[in-house]
């Protein structure tokens, strides 16, 4: 059996046009929908307007949610103040939704987009809000940190000739930096001072197990079998 590159359909031996598509099984061409005659186009054109009418749909319940927590708000506060913190929440989802449904395939600009729609959320949650202003000293270092985490990690994983536990342990290293990184912040918004303590504890004791998965990692690129490794 022959798979067509172009649309994934499994041919007889010896065909040198797919019944399907319409192409050269064997030749990657750059897909064209312009009439949408074709069998893969008509497909094509069915998921672009799919998730046309599920972003719609998302809009309208979205804003609808809003609408009506505000006008509920207004009606028994006569006045808008808890409305304020669903109404940025729901924007922000909608917009990560959004985000999710047309930029998913460009992945760095999906994560910038991404952060900053969090942080805008986050300042204006904090602007509208009593008490300590958290923002600017805890909010946007630790969401800032957590996305160049997210970052690092699909860097490494398109980076990485053999994907296997080598990217577990190195994720888990990552992540061990992340939470120092969290703790120093958090002292020194809530006790002024950094006093490393758990943080180190949970770096200590992932330390070894990705030491582990490199190793075994290691092992297994060497051609040995995980199973026959552990003598199973």
């Amino acid at each position: 059996m022959v798979i067509c590159v172009n649309c994934g359909v499994e041919l007889d031996d010896g065909l040198k046009i797919c019944p399907l598509c319409g192409k050269d099984p064997g030749k990657k061409e750059e897909q064209v929908y312009d009439s949408g005659n074709s069998p893969s186009g008509i497909i094509q054109l069915q998921r672009i307007e799919n998730k046309r009418e599920l972003w719609e749909l998302s809009g309208i319940i979205a804003f609808s949610g809003i609408a009506i927590c505000t006008i509920i708000d207004l009606i028994v506060n006569r006045g808008l103040w808890w409305s304020l913190f669903s109404d940025i929440s729901i924007s922000a989802a909608w917009m990560i939704l959004t985000l999710f449904q047309f930029a998913y395939k460009r992945i760095l600009t999906t994560v910038i987009l991404l952060m900053l729609t969090i942080l805008a959320a986050l300042f204006f949650i904090d602007l509208i809000g009593t008490g300590r202003e958290w923002f600017l000293p805890l909010g946007l270092p630790v969401t800032v940190a957590a996305f160049i985490v997210a970052e690092t990690i699909i860097i490494l994983y398109k980076l990485a000739q053999l994907k296997g536990l080598n990217l577990i342990a190195a994720a888990l290293m990552v992540l061990s930096g992340f939470f120092i990184i969290t703790e120093i912040i958090l002292d020194k918004y809530v006790f002024g001072t950094v006093n490393i303590r758990w943080s180190i504890i949970v770096a200590v004791s992932i330390l070894p197990v990705s030491l582990v998965f490199f190793f075994y990692h290691y092992r297994l690129k060497k051609g040995h079998r995980l199973d026959s490794f552990f003598h199973i």
